[in-house]
């Protein structure tokens, strides 16, 4: 166990970034309330849960430690809703879910100096 602390922190996991930020949509500004924001590079993830206030924090290892410094692809998913159609004839319907938001990725840089990373999204059509 303290051999793999040690070679984690080796490798700069005790230089991470503390990131945050609020996802809201562009026609309203209103939150997107569910859903993962995830920052990715080859060989990289780290995740943060969109809270209902639209909010999230990133982490790699544990939810809010943050992120190494780099060079991110920036995705939003698991955003969408599950609608229990009525069910006909008697036999339950098969539930469906359905995208909130238009598909979404863009790039940041993580180096420090900024730690909150706002984004706006489009509703899904």
């Amino acid at each position: 166990m303290l051999f793999t602390v040690l070679i984690l922190a080796s490798m700069g996991c005790s230089d991470k970034v503390k990131v945050r930020g609020k996802i809201t949509f562009s026609d309203d500004q209103s939150p997107l309330t569910v859903g993962q924001v995830r920052f990715q590079t080859d060989t990289l993830q780290a995740r943060g849960i969109l809270k209902p206030d639209g909010t999230y924090a990133l982490g790699t290892l544990s939810e809010k430690d943050g992120v190494p410094k780099g060079t991110y692809t920036v995705a939003i998913v698991d955003a969408h809703e599950l609608i229990a159609p009525a069910s006909t004839g008697g036999l339950p319907a098969m539930p469906v879910i359905r995208p909130l938001i238009a598909p979404f990725k863009e790039t940041v840089v993580v180096d420090g100096k900024q730690k909150v990373f706002d984004f706006v999204v489009d509703r899904a059509k």
